[in-house]
């Protein structure tokens, strides 16, 4: 290979320079004799001389062509101060931005994650998940995520634009990995897989990152949620509306409400009625106001008092004596409770005989007033043969400091949980239980089966007896009803149970007109209820946090590979325009070779199995064999630091350097 000396390089570019300052359109100006001239006056040692202290900045850049018959391939060589064309996506103020960006939005997203479990969401109106507002909430998401998707995107596009000009700038390239190539014009999913087989790898990270981005914007749009979240509300107040008390008022009524109440206990047996508002399971609260305005579905918890109802129902201590009339008309039945004897007898007026009525002159039970006696309940069947049960039924009351929870859809109560027991005149609500506790009642229970001072009216009379039968009936009815049977029922003696279920839900009814009076009194009250809150979805944020992380990561990787790989390129324009392609190609014999060849074959063809470079001091494209093209050798090693050696194709070397 022969290589031109240092000083005689540097005395032609003197002598190019001096061609350049005269006025060569003088007339009679011959460059062939002023070249000699000039030649015989510049040595080599004096042009190494001024070169050393000649500035770049100096030189006026001049199209090739601008000299008459000056054709030298590069001899107009950039000056270093000459500022370089650079995309701006590839720009490191940019792409170090970008990188920040994407991995404080991944950690950003894991802390909201976070909180958004802490704080169960967020509030949120309670159509959010309809209409307009469905759209608030999740284009925001998806509109950041398309500009992190573009920006990519405009990266990943300015690469592939680039791609031809690096392998030039490399060297030794041939035409089908540079001036045939054009990554922008495939889809990513197929230019990764070219740019492997082309040995681009930067272009092929970036192809793959660009899909990996493509996924950020469904997962952004799957990002948020509306949920319908259980939770508490602010303290709410409302009006306390009764409290415990004796109410001497309903011990003189005509028995209305009793029969209303017997009637009540009837129907929820023969036709599974619940409890009514603010009774559950034996327990009678107070009523108070319900919030609806602040919601009609959920649920209230509210700290107040109760009244316990225990109907005490029992068995008698033996079996019952039956003993049938000796002329067959009926049985004369009895049983002892606690040493005291009932007695009741039944004739033949109908297979099952029932009945209740109250147990009197008993030293072991509290028959002092027939209000407090004891009920009895009593039962009789012929069939399947003789059979008789009696259940007494010793009712109590207790009055507790409980927490009632009711159901705002239903107005129900759903559970009372007992705190502490009630002592007059200590805590919310107390006030006036002292005649509750205390002096008349001393906690006794009214049995509802017998009064005092009754109205004297038939019609009373006649409620007072239906009352009498309404109780029973409903007993034996359940027992109808219940698991075997009413045969098992007698059989088993169960009716203590039966009697039970049904007297509990009369005194309860009671409690609610004999132990509360009107007392309105403000109260605290928590309402825990269904809202929309704005979730975040777990998997959403994870798979969009690592995504973010994955373009961060193998992004800088790809720009720290391409700012090196790229250094040798000194575009001093944006390329991809008519002109731009003129710019690199004039005064080559490029445009010579591809001469009327118009057909992508043609082309092909003409630039088959020849190599290219670009001068990294003019920028011009020069074909392997022309004039030039040793002197446009890139430094070498550039690839060798980055790329591994198992990823590097082995390109075969020019015929005139294999010669070398």
């Amino acid at each position: 290979m022969s290589c031109v000396p240092r000083t005689e390089f540097d005395a032609q570019l003197l002598l190019s320079s001096s061609i350049r300052q005269v006025n060569t359109d003088s007339p009679g100006f011959n460059v062939q004799t002023f070249k000699a001239n000039e030649a015989a006056r510049i040595s080599p040692d004096t042009a190494a001389t001024s070169l050393e202290h000649a500035q770049y900045a100096g030189y006026k850049p001049q199209r090739l062509g601008d000299i008459p018959g000056e054709t030298q391939i590069g001899s107009t060589p950039l000056a270093p101060s000459t500022l370089q064309w650079l995309p701006l996506p590839l720009r490191t103020w940019f792409w170090v931005t970008y990188v920040c960006v994407l991995v404080a939005g991944a950690i950003a997203l894991e802390v909201a994650l976070h909180f958004s479990h802490k704080n169960h969401g967020w509030a949120t109106k309670e159509n959010a998940d309809k209409g307009i507002l469905h759209y608030v909430y999740t284009l925001p998401a998806v509109g950041v995520a398309m500009v992190l998707v573009g920006i990519w995107a405009w990266t990943d596009l300015e690469v592939k634009r680039l791609q031809p000009y690096v392998d030039l700038v490399h060297g030794d390239s041939p035409a089908q990995r540079s001036l045939l190539l054009d990554y922008t014009r495939s889809h990513n999913a197929i230019v990764w897989m070219r740019a492997s087989y082309n040995h681009h790898y930067i272009v092929a990270l970036a192809s793959l990152m660009a899909l990996v981005a493509l996924s950020f914007q469904p997962i952004a749009a799957a990002l948020f949620s509306v949920r319908d979240t259980y939770r508490s509300l602010p303290e709410a107040q409302v009006n306390n509306l009764r409290q415990i008390s004796l109410n001497p008022d309903e011990q003189t009524q005509d028995l209305s409400s009793f029969l209303g109440a017997s009637g009540f206990a009837a129907a929820s047996i023969v036709y599974g009625i619940g409890d009514p508002a603010f009774i559950h399971d034996g327990y009678t609260v107070g009523a108070f106001d319900l919030p609806l305005n602040l919601a009609t579905n959920g649920t209230l918890k509210a700290n107040t008092t109760a009244i316990l109802t225990d109907p005490g129902c029992r068995n008698p201590d033996s079996p019952v004596v039956m003993d049938k009339h000796p002329d067959g008309s009926g049985w004369n039945n009895s049983a002892t409770f606690s040493g005291c004897q009932f007695s009741w007898e039944v004739d033949r007026s109908s297979i099952n005989l029932f009945g209740a009525q109250t147990l009197t002159n008993c030293s072991a039970f509290n028959t002092s007033s027939i209000d407090f006696s004891p009920a009895i309940f009593w039962f009789f069947t012929y069939q399947p043969t003789p059979m008789a049960s009696v259940t007494l039924c010793a009712p109590s009351i207790t009055a507790l400091n409980v927490v009632a929870t009711v159901d705002l859809a239903s107005s129900n109560l759903t559970d009372v949980t007992p705190i502490s027991n009630l002592t007059a005149g200590q805590g919310p609500f107390t006030q006036f239980a002292g005649n509750i506790t205390g002096a008349p009642l001393f906690g006794r229970a009214y049995s509802g089966l017998n009064w005092t001072n009754l109205v004297v009216d038939p019609f009373v009379n006649a409620r007072a007896g239906a009352i009498l039968l309404q109780l029973p009936a409903s007993v034996f009815e359940n027992a109808v009803q219940s698991d075997g049977g009413l045969t098992a029922a007698f059989v088993n003696n169960t009716f203590a149970t039966l009697s039970a279920t049904v007297y509990r839900k009369y005194l309860a009814l009671l409690a609610s007109l004999l132990y509360f009076v009107d007392a309105p009194e403000p109260m605290t009250v928590t309402v825990l209820t269904f809202k929309k809150r704005l979730f975040l979805s777990d998997v959403a944020v994870h798979l969009l946090a690592v995504g973010m992380l994955v373009l961060a990561l193998f992004g800088t990787i790809m720009h720290t590979l391409h700012k090196h790989d790229r250094r040798g390129l000194r575009l001093q324009h944006e390329p991809g325009t008519l002109a731009s392609a003129a710019a690199f190609t004039a005064q080559t014999p490029m445009a010579e070779m591809l001469n009327g060849r118009q057909r992508p074959e043609e082309i092909s063809e003409a630039l088959k199995g020849r190599r290219f470079r670009i001068d990294p001091r003019s920028m011009k494209i020069v074909t392997e064999g022309d004039a030039g093209y040793e002197e446009a050798q890139s430094p070498a090693g550039w690839r060798m630091s980055f790329i591994p050696a198992a990823f590097r194709r082995a390109v075969p070397p020019s015929p005139r350097r294999a010669a070398e």
